[in-house]
């Protein structure tokens, strides 16, 4: 105890004296604040927009449950009061968001909440080929990234751990004290051991205040999870103790301090650039995802050949998918203007566009269940996969949040059903009583990410293993 308080001491003397390492440590600080700036500002807008379309919705929604009461003796009033209640009417003047709003810790994790949309107008009709929130973007933004804070530690942070510690032993060997040391009767493994951990404590108190700022810059957006916040700094420890125990690996091979700072950047270097790239293009060759055009076509194809289908068998498909109504089945049914041929229409539809999603989503679905599996490979990887599911901004949650789309999509088309095949109108109270979409979090999901940290603390400490079993002077 007493010699690791005394190098302890020592380090922290050195780390006073060294500006230009103040400096570097200063710079990165700044440099996460930074990132914090950035994902606060991207979520707010994300929110300012979905806040937006909720203030549109309500204010159309009074709008509508005023002409329930509008004033019959003006010729606009006695218009409004006709068209109440009418379901195409309700549908078509103040359709449904189904929105996926950001999660806690989103603004420090941005993942590809950028790309994907994060609402969906639900209708009978729904347009699923033209995103209704496409905002015009710089692709070169698009291209290189969002600067988060999850940026910062996945790629920025193992700099400055490389920084600190690659001459962690050579210095030493360099400027003889090692000798020194050892006449004197030192634990010099022990010395070494507690200067990397002075080095790894310093960068995770780096890292930690960096994610406290962030948490409670989130909160104002959000209100503050503690288990979440929790699942944040687990993730954010694990994976910086991998990248000391990578140091400590190389280390221990006895190399020069420029050997070491080589070694220690072609490991950072494989780690983030070169291995994500193998693996990305290994899972695009293995499973290819279409062209989003063949929603487009399909979409085209279908209304154009479920119109053109004879009235008699588009009218018997729909009583077979819905047998409840075949006691409302009449021989008008098929006539020109019969309102359910126009049911049956947008029934089938529906059903022939969720399909066609469904079976589109398999192959993101799958490529990204491949790029989980061989994200054990890499650390680096991994933690951005972890960094992002705790924000619920990867694809996993896109794809959730889309199932959970299709399925509501379906309880709307359902409901309206039920009015329009009935040739009923809506009452104010049924306007009340509206079906509302809820985002369901993933089942499992946090023991799914409490495993992968463990899985990350294992990694770590069989390279610390490892590492001890090298034959060093050391």
């Amino acid at each position: 105890m007493n010699l690791l308080k005394t190098v302890f001491l020592f380090e922290l003397r050195m780390l006073r004296r060294q500006r230009l390492v103040l400096c570097l440590i200063a710079f990165f600080f700044l440099t996460g604040l930074y990132s914090i700036y950035y994902g606060h500002h991207f979520t707010k807008r994300q929110i300012t927009a979905i806040d937006s379309l909720e203030q549109n919705y309500q204010k159309k929604f009074k709008e509508i449950a005023a002409s329930f009461t509008a004033d019959t003796t003006t010729a606009e009033g006695k218009l409004s009061f006709t068209q109440a209640g009418i379901p195409s009417v309700i549908e078509y003047r103040n359709p449904l968001n189904a929105v996926h709003r950001p999660a806690k810790l989103m603004s420090l994790s941005v993942g590809q909440r950028d790309l994907l949309p994060y609402y969906d107008v639900i209708s009978r009709r729904r347009n699923t080929v033209q995103a209704p929130n496409a905002e015009i973007t710089n692709p070169e933004m698009l291209a290189s990234g969002n600067f988060d804070l999850a940026y910062v530690i996945v790629y920025l942070l193992p700099l400055l751990a490389i920084a600190l510690s690659y001459n962690t032993w050579s210095k030493e060997k360099e400027q003889q004290t090692d000798r020194l040391l050892a006449v004197q009767g030192m634990h010099f493994k022990h010395i070494i051991f507690y200067k990397l951990s002075f080095r790894f404590i310093l960068v995770i108190i780096l890292a930690w205040m960096l994610s406290i700022i962030g948490i409670i810059s989130d909160a104002i957006l959000s209100s503050f999870d503690w288990s979440t916040s929790v699942l944040w700094l687990s993730t954010v420890t694990a994976y910086l103790l991998f990248w000391f125990s990578t140091c400590l690996l190389l280390i221990r091979l006895g190399q020069s301090s420029a050997a070491n700072a080589l070694y220690l950047l072609a490991a950072w270097c494989f780690f983030l650039l070169v291995l994500p790239a193998i693996t990305n293009a290994m899972v695009r060759q293995s499973c290819p995802i279409p062209l989003k055009t063949d929603e487009a076509v399909a979409l085209r194809e279908n209304s154009e050949a479920i119109w053109a289908m004879p009235k008699q068998k588009l009218i018997d498909t729909f009583y077979l998918n819905n047998p409840k109504y075949n006691n409302l089945k009449t021989a008008a049914d098929t006539s020109e203007n019969s309102t359910v041929r126009f049911v049956a229409y947008y029934d089938l539809l529906g059903r022939k566009m969720t399909s066609a999603i469904e079976s589109y989503n398999r192959y993101p679905q799958k490529q990204n269940a491949i790029s989980a599996n061989l994200s054990w490979i890499n650390p680096a990887t991994k933690t951005q996969y972890l960094l992002n599911s705790i924000a619920e901004t990867g694809l996993a949650d896109y794809l959730s949040y889309q199932n959970q789309v299709n399925r509501f999509q379906k309880t709307w088309v359902d409901f309206m059903t039920e009015y329009i095949i009935h040739n009923k109108n809506l009452s104010l109270s049924d306007l009340h009583h509206l079906p509302k979409f809820e985002m369901l979090p993933m089942p499992g999901k946090s023991k799914h990410i409490i495993i992968s940290i463990l899985g990350l603390l294992f990694i770590s400490a069989s390279i610390l293993f490892l590492s001890t079993k090298i034959k060093s002077e050391l």
